[in-house]
């Protein structure tokens, strides 16, 4: 199955949970309280995760994480904003307020990547983040103020407040996921372990008690959580933001809320409110306007750098490449780049990039271990027929510039 059809699976059973996210977080938070629910759910959530990682014979990637501390510190510290923090932000916030506003509310993260993106990940801006900024603000000025425009609910501007700052956290985690390179299965491993000691730490420092009596409603959410959201569902997310980018994902779960809204209204008797659904669109309008350029990540070259054409980051195609050398290549912070040629490559490209640390082949005669869906897939990022030729190079970002500007340079003094 291509790495297309199998993220579209991922996500379509990613819109389920996530849609009953913040509804479980209310019921579990409002019975045995935010830290025992969430402590609870990341102990389940990294049974679960852990069990997939073995059954999916990880174990090798996992100890291997764990052996490098640099690796370690930086997936744990991605954990904690992914999980713990946007959890325990989402969770007060929707306390606060209601599962139909904190849906809402919490999905404006896709807008904030939008607008985060060309800094931390050096893409291009493009007037369609602005706009998809503005009816963003817009939708969460129509929930502050109440759906007038014109008087601000100030009761409800500190959990208004907490929820972007759940968003945020989604966020920034999404685009450090995207840019760096490690096992999902394995990374979602840490992302629980690291979650559940610090919510256990803030526990102790707060000195709220973990030893609750549940529920049936409380042990449900504990259960739902930790099973499809910290455990199977992270790992789908995890697993979709590497094949299709931050953008794509955000806005393949756009009408999350609008389920939520409706699902929140039969299981907690959240009313069902006009500028409800108002802010659910206008935020949802920001998120699809992204759509524009989510599929073509053009990469923001060095401003020393001079490479004509439009430089694609290419790195999701290959996210599940199981090859010894080409996993080499990809792994950490290393990308992958790809530009279209427009006339026949000399065969000293190779050298080129070889020179430069750098792994570089063509999609008419790749790399013995890139599958043909994968090179399939860098012609849907760069939109592509697919009778075009493509070179693709692999390395660190800063060496891969260099290769392609001297690759650039090589190729016009061999056509001239």
């Amino acid at each position: 199955m291509k790495p297309g059809y199998k993220a579209a699976l991922a996500l379509a059973f990613v819109i389920f949970e996530l849609s009953f996210w913040s509804i479980f977080l209310k019921i579990g938070g409002e019975s045995i309280g935010i830290l025992p629910q969430l402590f609870y759910g990341f102990l389940v959530g990294l049974i679960v995760s852990l069990s997939v990682s073995i059954a999916l014979g990880r174990t090798r990637e996992l100890t291997s994480i764990f052996m490098n501390r640099s690796s370690l510190m930086l997936i744990a510290g991605v954990g904690l904003l992914n999980n713990a923090f946007t959890q325990l932000f989402l969770g007060i916030g929707t306390i606060g307020t209601n599962p139909s506003i904190g849906a809402v509310i919490y999905r404006s993260w896709v807008i904030m990547t939008a607008l985060l993106a060309p800094i931390l990940l050096r893409q291009k801006f493009k007037n369609a983040q602005l706009i998809a900024a503005v009816l963003g603000f817009l939708g969460i000025y129509a929930i502050l103020s109440g759906g007038t425009f014109l008087n601000l609910d100030l009761p409800s501007f500190p959990f208004i407040a907490i929820l972007l700052v759940s968003g945020l956290c989604t966020s920034l985690a999404g685009i450090f996921m995207n840019r760096y390179n490690f096992d999902p299965p394995s990374t979602i491993v840490l992302f629980n372990l690291s979650s559940l000691i610090i919510v256990g730490i803030i526990a102790l420092a707060t000195n709220t008690s973990l030893a609750v009596s549940f529920t049936a409603s409380s042990a449900i959410s504990v259960l739902f959580l930790g099973i499809f959201a910290y455990g199977i569902g992270s790992t789908l997310v995890y697993y979709s933001f590497k094949v299709y980018g931050p953008y794509l994902v955000g806005n393949a779960i756009a009408f999350v809320p609008f389920v939520t809204i409706v699902l929140s209204a039969f299981i907690a008797n959240t009313p069902i409110r006009a500028y409800y659904l108002l802010a659910a669109v206008l935020i949802t309008a920001g998120v699809l306007i992204q759509r524009k350029y989510s599929m073509n990540p053009e990469h923001k070259n060095s401003a020393r750098r001079k490479i004509s054409g439009n430089v694609f980051d290419v790195t999701s195609a290959f996210v599940n490449n199981k090859g010894k050398e080409l996993r080499k290549e990809m792994h950490g912070s290393r990308r992958a780049f790809a530009i279209m040629l427009s006339a026949n490559v000399e065969k000293n490209f190779s050298n080129i990039f070889a020179e430069c640390g750098c792994t570089a082949f063509l999609s008419s005669n790749p790399h013995a271990e890139a599958s043909r869906e994968e090179i399939e897939q860098v012609f849907t990022i760069m939109k592509l027929k697919g009778n075009e030729t493509v070179l693709i190079g692999m390395g660190n970002p800063k060496d891969l510039e260099r290769a392609f500007e001297k690759f650039q340079e090589s190729h016009k003094r061999a056509v001239q």
